[in-house]
């Protein structure tokens, strides 16, 4: 199904010298747009501005990328109006660039006010609707402006850290091969069972590699299922939970072999990065998160008749669609997923 668009292309490309892109939502979602964005910028004359407008919260990942040219960041938190005060706060700066276009790849009430505020009349809206993979929504809605034809294109222009001392500083060895799992789903419905992640790690050990180590990331909210894991697994987990930052945690997870990940912002990072990546996502509509790509295998729940129903609990006395997943599922289509990347590679 086609995306239902809407759009006012600039009248002469090659006048386009200063473009402006917006999107407010959470971390996982701004990830998604990055690909396409990165792309973009690598089709564009290296002269055009090229600046993003984030929340607070999330403006830490397109501050270190070598994509833009200036990122700005609202406070506000989720809250509409409180927002838009911060964006009145910030809209001398943004009048003084004088975009020539706005990509809003958020869509709201709010980005319509900011684009009156900031009189772009040349634009294109997200489209919020259509029953397709969200990455793919990002790309129709940048394409619309036919500035440059954009695809989903690995994100590789993060600014260089220390590697060497990034990996010291966690112990992890540039030698090994490590599977990260992230069981950081953000309620029940999209929760895996720990023991199944706990049976998982000791299958892959026995079965396809004894000198595999795991580590599992994620912020202080997950401290608790860490902490279990490691208990169980003990030496051959890392548990990094709470101790990184956000980019620390993607130079780590370039590192990865692999990534077992429930619906999350990791989720997003790992395969946006290349990374070969198994996504557990149970409740999520699957249309709008799976990006189908060749380095990706997502479990969904798409062929049940309660599929994809976006509920945070489960109105069965199990949550179906993640129960009847096993960890020998996981690994052979984990192994499999490792197997076609090295042929291709």
């Amino acid at each position: 199904m086609e995306s239902i668009i809407i759009h006012r292309k600039p009248q002469n490309n090659h006048k386009v010298k200063k473009i402006l892109v917006i999107r407010l939502q959470a971390i996982g979602d701004v990830l998604i747009t990055l690909p396409y964005l990165q792309d973009l910028r690598n089709k564009l004359p290296n002269d055009v501005r090229f600046d993003m407008l984030v929340r607070k919260e999330t403006e830490n990942v397109p501050r270190h990328l070598c994509i833009f040219n200036n990122v700005y960041s609202i406070a506000g938190g989720r809250n509409t109006k409180k927002q838009f005060f911060y964006f009145l706060c910030l809209l001398p700066k943004l009048l003084f660039n004088r975009y020539d276009v706005l990509i809003d790849l958020q869509n709201n009430r709010l980005t319509k006010y900011m684009q009156f505020f900031l009189r772009i009349k040349s634009y294109t809206l997200f489209d919020k609707s259509s029953p397709i993979y969200a990455g793919d929504r990002n790309k129709n809605t940048i394409n619309a402006l036919g500035l440059a034809t954009v695809e989903f294109s690995v994100l590789n222009s993060l600014k260089p850290l220390n590697d060497e001392a990034l990996l010291k500083k966690y112990n992890v060895s540039k030698e090994l091969k490590y599977v990260v799992i992230n069981p950081a789903g953000a309620f029940e419905n999209r929760n895996w069972d720990l023991d199944n992640y706990v049976n998982l790690c000791r299958l892959w050990n026995k079965h396809i590699n004894e000198d595999t180590e795991f580590i599992v990331l994620g912020i202080d909210k997950i401290k608790e299922k860490s902490n279990y894991l490691k208990n169980k697994l003990g030496s051959k987990i890392i548990n990094l939970v709470g101790t990184t930052d956000l980019i620390s945690a993607l130079h780590i997870l370039q590192k990865a072999q692999l990534v077992i990940s429930e619906d999350s912002g990791l989720l997003h990072a790992s395969y946006i990065m290349g990374v070969p990546t198994i996504g557990l996502i149970g409740s999520t509509r699957s249309d709008w998160l799976n990006p189908s790509l060749p380095h990706t295998y997502f479990f969904t729940s798409s062929d049940l008749p309660c599929g994809d129903c976006m509920l945070e609990h489960c109105k069965f006395d199990e949550v179906k669609c993640l129960t009847r997943l096993k960890p020998e599922d996981v690994i052979k289509q984990s192994v499999k997923l490792l197997n076609m990347n090295e042929k291709t590679a």
